[in-house]
């Protein structure tokens, strides 16, 4: 991506804060090589040329909106890619953040590349090297922005070869006690570090179920069934709320497949409900709201 891309967002950033209607910035800028970014957050525009894009910026910003020490801040500037953005709408639609403190900075994209493929060179942008949420992701660009940079990036025109959570499908064909060794297998590996719900934005209770003891709610060993119980109570609370951005099972030290259960979770919310999480910040969120139309094929 050339600079013309850095150079308009610096250009906004630098504005917002010079004129005062942001704070803070949230965004990205170099990482520790030339293929990695980290967040930034800007407070002063002599420091809004820290800020960049690219292909290696992967992270959702939108996490650090839940932050008590980005919350202080009254007005946020932030920069967010489409899928990054959807959380946004979330946490606004959930009365986390509102819309009038915030400067949507939106950024198209065209995909994220894997971190272990884009160390060892990739040049070219592939199947293999973007991320399985680039695949199925519809929103190139912001659905709500203040400010949009395009990219001069060529779209992405993949051959489609690759389907992503295919293991989906496989698991809807398996009998249940199948399901359940296959899930037993992963939740297993789960050592109970929590970074799952530290990534995702829209974990931020201020006290988790996890940490409640009276009474004990989740089994907080590391074995069963206290792995199981915690990844699948987290993976219900987030129905009807996943954006599908996979901070979760990006940060998971153990590699447990955990947007095969929020993709799954997400799919039966859409053909439940005709729902999708995180397009606008009007619908009320489909757990939030009561319709006599709501399948009921469950009550005996």
């Amino acid at each position: 991506m050339s600079n013309i891309v850095d150079e308009k967002l610096r250009k906004i950033a630098k504005d917002l804060l010079e004129s005062g209607e942001v704070s803070l910035i949230i965004g990205y800028g170099a990482g520790s090589s030339p293929r990695r970014t980290r967040p930034v957050f800007i407070t002063d525009a002599k420091d809004a040329h820290k800020l960049s894009f690219n292909r290696h910026s992967v992270q959702d910003l939108a996490v650090f909106l839940k932050k008590a020490e980005v919350k202080k801040f009254s007005k946020i500037g932030i920069l967010v890619k489409g899928c990054d953005e959807k959380a946004v709408n979330v946490l606004i639609q959930e009365y986390q953040v509102s819309r009038d403190n915030i400067k949507i900075i939106g950024v198209e994209c065209n995909g994220v590349v894997r971190q272990n493929l884009a160390d060892k060179g990739e040049s070219s942008v592939s199947e293999a090297t973007v991320y399985d949420k680039c695949l199925i992701c519809g929103e190139h660009r912001p659905l709500i922005y203040d400010y949009l940079v395009e990219t001069d990036e060529p779209e992405l025109k993949l051959s489609g070869a690759l389907k992503p959570y295919t293991k989906i499908e496989e698991l809807d064909a398996m009998d249940p006690e199948e399901r359940n060794e296959f899930w037993r297998k992963e939740f297993e590996k789960c050592i109970k570090c929590y970074a799952c719900r530290q990534a995702c934005p829209l974990c931020y209770c201020s006290r988790c179920i996890v940490e409640k003891n009276t009474p004990q709610w989740i089994d907080t060993s590391i074995e069963e069934p206290g792995n199981a119980q915690w990844n699948l109570i987290r993976a219900y609370h987030l129905s009807g709320r996943c954006i599908s951005c996979g901070e979760c099972e990006r940060a998971c030290p153990v590699n447990i497949p955990l947007m095969l259960i929020n993709e799954k979770m997400a799919r039966d919310v859409y053909n439940m409900f005709g729902y999708k999480s995180g397009q606008d910040t009007e619908t009320k969120p489909v757990f939030g709201v009561f319709s006599e139309g709501d399948l009921n094929d469950f009550i005996k």
